[in-house]
């Protein structure tokens, strides 16, 4: 998918549930969490997917939804 499809996809289906804005290894990594979950979600990213730098370790994406499952 490229940003022009992405686009589209909005423009299609204003309403989604989550909006995932960058496509690094932690938008990623919370987009498909959320897409296997069934949750509606849309990554929009500026370029190519997987190309710019992550500002953050991944790991701290993964505490972060295992805090969501447990419901805290």
């Amino acid at each position: 998918m490229n940003r022009i499809q992405t686009i589209a996809g909005l423009r299609e289906n204003p309403e989604v549930d989550v909006l995932v804005i960058g496509g690094g290894i932690n938008g990623i990594s919370v987009f498909r969490e959320l897409a296997l979950q069934g949750v509606d979600v849309l990554l929009a990213e500026k370029g190519d997917y997987c190309c710019g730098a992550s500002a953050a370790l991944s790991r701290m994406v993964h505490g972060g939804l295992r805090y969501l499952e447990n419901g805290e």
